[in-house]
């Protein structure tokens, strides 16, 4: 997290050794531009410029799709909550709800404290729903389009790449609340299909220049027990899909809920990634030996979509043995979820929604059908999520931020000529002042991209007031080594 103060020379080479990054490997932010794309590269992901990278960040859920249990409710999906609830507050209360949830939930406020995280990626579930009505088929909304439109600029402004994630095509790719399956489900609607592969067609044929979008996510969590039906759909998706955008990167999850990979012998096109979730409440634990096996036998990189879900311990035990274990050669992660409405029995979440005592009542209604709740006081929980919901009032999860702590440490070659420097203020709004130095010294200032916009041998009391708000570098040498460390400017 942000450091807002340094108090002492203890605690400032903490926070200095917790901000440095390599100069190589300036992780926390993407490089990008609307030229060259991330794409495959053998077992990696490489960015445009063709270096390799890792893809590490979190899922923005239950903003563009709807889960029940990220509300503070149940087992339930969007179909149920928008149902439910409109029986009680009527369609117009409803769609003004869906309206504030969606300008609310994700604001460009979020994006920008995801950044500053030095995540460099954001998986974004979305329901078919948001670009294409049932009752309207292939008919695309221009109130959908805004809203990715939008996520996409504020990931541009702040360096975050974007996987866009088909959360729930038309019908539901599998039978649980999370695909919000209909009574006619994706696989026994040819109608369906086609209204999955077209919208494809039409992301990609908006979005093919857009150099911030790391993949398209093609389907969530499939599961099919006549596994060639899923491989057949990927190939008539991609297909399509390469009829307008040849630049990005396609992520394949395996049929049994991102689970099983055997359905593919073959890479059915060379800019692919397999993505897997990792839960261990699965009827069998996550098979990582055979997704690495996957991923050298058909030389292929590997990313974790989703996992969490577990104690802080569980959570920490998986990410460091297993996610960045480098043996497993898996090419990041996206943890979920990054916001959830707090209820005691849940497992730690990045960001907590407070749950008031009307909302809370409203989810219970429309999970158990009980308290029953009147319109007003669905009204009243109404208000009080969507004013909880704004990233300002959420309560942080500390030990979550602190288990996934992207500004750590990568890589330093000599920490021992750290112990004399202090570098202060952090965030700064004018200049930055360095307190011990190094021989020879020198120093560059880089902005978010890579950019040096200041380079000297005196850095005390130089003006950076006029320098826009966010993230910078501060890279500085002396004779026998380099360090870069992270700076925040207000």
């Amino acid at each position: 997290m942000v450091k807002r103060q340094i108090l002492c020379p203890t605690r400032n080479l903490l926070i200095i050794l917790g901000f440095l990054i390599s100069v190589n490997n300036l992780q926390g932010q993407a490089i990008w531009d609307n030229t060259s794309f991330v794409h495959r590269n053998g077992q990696e992901i490489h960015n445009g410029q063709n270096n390799a990278i890792n893809l590490d960040g979190v899922n923005i859920g239950s903003w563009l799709m709807w889960e029940g249990l990220m509300w503070g409710g149940g087992l339930i999906s969007e179909k149920d909550i928008t149902n439910k609830m409109t029986s009680v507050i009527g369609p117009v209360a409803f769609n003004n709800f869906r309206d504030s949830v969606y300008k609310n939930y994700i604001t460009r406020t979020d994006i920008q404290r995801i950044s500053n995280e030095c995540y460099n990626v954001v998986r974004i579930p979305f329901n078919h729903n948001l670009l294409e009505d049932d009752a309207n088929p292939f008919v695309y909304k221009p109130e959908g389009w805004a809203i990715l439109d939008s996520v996409l600029k504020w990931c541009e402004d702040y360096n975050v790449y974007a996987v866009l994630d088909m959360h729930a095509a038309p019908g539901g790719q599998a039978t649980h609340f999370i695909a919000d399956p209909d009574s006619i489900d994706l696989w026994n609607s040819p109608v369906n299909k086609n209204r999955t592969i077209q919208l494809w067609k039409a992301i990609a044929n908006r979005y093919n220049n857009r150099g911030i979008i790391a993949a398209y996510d093609l389907l969530n969590e499939p599961n099919i027990w006549w596994w060639p039906d899923l491989v057949s759909l990927y190939d008539n998706i991609i297909d399509t899909i390469r009829t307008v955008d040849n630049h990005h990167m396609i992520m394949l999850e395996g049929n049994n809920y991102a689970q099983d990979f055997s359905i593919f012998t073959s890479l059915p096109d060379p800019n692919i990634c397999f993505q897997f979730h990792y839960y261990t409440f699965f009827f069998s634990a996550p098979n990582i030996p055979a997704w690495t096996a996957l991923s050298n036998t058909l030389n292929v990189p590997i990313w974790c979509g989703e996992w969490g879900e577990d104690t802080l311990g569980g959570m920490q035990n998986k990410l460091t043995n297993i996610i960045r274990n480098p043996a497993n050669k898996i090419s990041g992660q996206a943890f979920w979820t990054w916001k959830t409405v707090t209820v005691g029995f849940q497992n730690p979440h990045s960001l907590n929604v407070n749950n008031s005592t009307d909302w809370n009542n409203t989810m219970l209604w429309v999970t158990y059908n009980s308290p029953i709740v009147s319109p007003l006081e669905m009204q009243n929980g109404i208000d009080s999520f969507i004013v909880n919901m704004k990233l300002q009032n959420c309560v942080v999860d500390t030990g979550v931020f602190n288990m996934l702590n992207l500004c750590s440490v990568i890589g330093i070659q000599n920490i021992e000529a750290l112990k004399s420097l202090n570098v202060y203020p952090n965030p700064f709004t004018s200049s930055i002042n360095i307190e011990g130095k190094f021989d020879n010294e020198y120093y560059e200032l880089l902005n978010s991209t890579g950019q040096i916009i200041w380079k000297g041998k005196k850095i005390n009391n130089q003006d950076f007031s006029s320098l826009p708000g966010g993230l910078y570098f501060l890279r500085i040498f002396n004779g026998n080594s380099t360090q870069t460390t992270k700076l925040i400017k207000d």
